[in-house]
């Protein structure tokens, strides 16, 4: 749901121009997009057994994820500056690009709090000792 979420929202934006006209809907895509990427890098991650080494405390979930959306936020700040030089009206201002990378940054730390907090249930193991099935 989230995927679909997350691809109709920017393909929308795209589509109708919406990201700067419309209030908040630049924010709210800054935010879900992350969000969304580090959720599934996490249960990707997590379904592999790879839980202890990136997801070991919510604050270590939350830190792994805050990288990840700064790296994905930054990199996409990049590509629209390229946009720009190719022509395109994409506004990369000093203030919009810190923002857009903060809100990137947020989304993918509340992705990965959100995947720890939720793939133990999710896949059935116990919080405190991640091995153990608990259904």
């Amino acid at each position: 749901m989230l995927v679909l979420l997350c691809a109709a929202l920017n393909g929308a934006g795209f589509l109708w121009h919406l990201f700067e006209p419309v209030p908040l809907y630049d924010e709210v895509a800054r935010f879900v997009t992350p969000f969304t990427l580090v959720a599934i890098t996490a249960e990707i991650i997590y379904s592999n057994g790879g839980d202890d080494d990136f997801f070991p405390t919510p604050s270590r979930a939350a830190l792994s994820g805050a990288a990840i959306g700064l790296a994905g936020a930054a990199g996409w700040e990049g590509i629209e500056v390229l946009l720009d030089a190719a022509g395109f009206a994409i506004s990369h201002a000093p203030p919009d690009t810190v923002f857009d990378v903060v809100l990137g940054a947020a989304g993918g730390a509340t992705g990965g709090w959100a995947a720890d907090r939720y793939l133990d249930w999710l896949f059935g193991r116990s919080r405190l000792r991640p091995r153990r099935r608990v259904r």
